[in-house]
């Protein structure tokens, strides 16, 4: 396929266009291009477009890593997948030559190769991927949805690495778009004694309408407080969804004797004040997630049909990317939904 597409591109500064450019081309064996379908606008794009940013971006990539589309031109070598299959992205490209790729930690890779961040994403009509990175999904899954399947495969591993079960009391920092997919994965595994700790009226509204019972407003209201009145206790899994300091300063007070805290937010400038005596007087364990489990985010879509669909507030075309973005960052918007 020879031509120009539209593309919203870096150009540093936290400067996003989207301008035209040329329809990538396959260069390689191993490659297919999608037409993008649909994709989505992500925290972490956010952060990126921050001065200082506070997510590695090269100037001159396509942004755009939560992304879903349809092969149309494939290497002659590809046999797995067709022409005219729906596929599911995974962006990070791990080396695998640095020493977490040698010891099966591929997903911590050092050295990658990212789509939407180092290399060329979907914010744009038409990406090239490897096939080592595409996961077969169901293209009757509503296009809302399997937008967001890179960030459902990150909630799922997860789960995985702080694994809460029914008796556990959880509390969820954050009420944007992953700490309500969370709300969504607690309720498919039957967990419903679940706190959800968001900011302002709208977040607060969002996440009760997504199923959560208790929501702490934490503009009007203590965390601490209110957890202490809702359990009477304290919490056994703490899952910040929001990556900025202070809300990890303030979650360890908040975890029973071998409590698990979960940091799955991430922005490079956050910096957090937290006493080390606290993990060892009460056995605590932090867990980083930097993971993504698309098996098991396909299965749940398919299988337990997660609405997801429910906190979409926009969906746009690509030459509004920039209205999303500033909708997203006035928190005006919760999950906004790119048609390229």
């Amino acid at each position: 396929m020879t031509g120009t597409m539209q593309a919203a591109v870096f150009k540093g500064d936290g400067v996003l266009k989207v301008e035209t450019v040329s329809i990538p081309r396959i260069q390689r064996e191993g490659q297919v291009l999608l037409e993008v379908l649909a994709a989505s606008i992500c925290g972490s794009d956010i952060h990126a477009l921050h001065v200082p940013p506070g997510q590695v971006i090269t100037p001159g990539v396509i942004m755009g890593h939560e992304f879903y589309g349809k092969i149309v031109e494939k290497a002659e070598d590809v046999q797995h997948f067709q022409i005219g299959d729906c596929v599911a992205v995974n962006p990070c490209l791990p080396c695998g030559e640095c020493w977490e790729c040698r010891h099966n930690m591929r997903n911590l890779c050092v050295h990658p190769r990212h789509y939407g961040q180092t290399c060329d994403g979907g914010f744009a009509r038409y990406a090239l991927v490897e096939t080592s990175q595409l996961y077969p999904i169901d293209p009757q899954i509503d296009p809302d949805i399997a937008a967001q399947t890179e960030p459902l495969a990150c909630v799922m591993y997860s789960m995985d690495m702080v694994k809460p079960s029914l008796a556990d009391h959880v509390l969820v920092y954050g009420a944007g778009p992953i700490g309500l997919t969370y709300i969504k994965v607690l309720l498919a595994f039957g967990i419903e004694d679940f706190i959800m700790a968001a900011k302002g009226e709208e977040r607060v509204k969002q996440a009760k309408a997504c199923g959560a019972r208790y929501v702490i407003d934490t503009e009007k209201e203590s965390v601490p407080e209110r957890v202490s009145q809702i359990w009477g206790g304290l919490a056994d899994v703490v899952i910040d969804a929001v990556g900025r300091g202070p809300v990890l300063t303030e979650a360890v007070h908040l975890l029973n004797s071998r409590g698990r805290i979960l940091l799955f937010g991430l922005d490079h400038n956050a910096l957090s004040q937290v006493p080390p005596a606290v993990y060892t007087q009460k056995e605590l364990t932090m867990t980083g997630s930097l993971g993504k489990d698309f098996p098991a985010a396909i299965r749940l879509m398919e299988d337990k049909g997660i609405d997801l669909k429910q906190f979409v507030t926009h969906r746009i075309k690509l030459d509004e990317i920039n209205r999303g973005i500033e909708l997203l960052r006035k928190k005006e918007a919760c999950r906004v939904i790119v048609y390229p």
